[in-house]
């Protein structure tokens, strides 16, 4: 069987279980490829003033499978 290929310009995302009430860390983690380069991808669930929910997040360089890339 062959192996999963992360498409260009995809990602996948998992939610975050280690998150706890009040934390900072990211409601969901993964990892997409991003022109032609694997990427750690974090993102958020915030809330702007008026109260209406937005999503933002960040791509970043991917680390190694020991560090913690956020």
């Amino acid at each position: 069987m062959a192996e999963y290929q992360q498409k260009d310009q995809s990602f996948k995302l998992w939610k975050n279980t280690f998150k706890n009430d009040g934390d900072k860390k990211p409601d969901y983690t993964g990892n997409g490829m991003f022109d032609g380069t694997m990427k750690d991808v974090a993102l958020w669930i915030n809330k702007d003033k008026n109260g209406k929910r937005y999503l933002s997040g960040t791509v970043k360089v991917q680390k190694g499978k020991d560090e913690s890339p956020f």
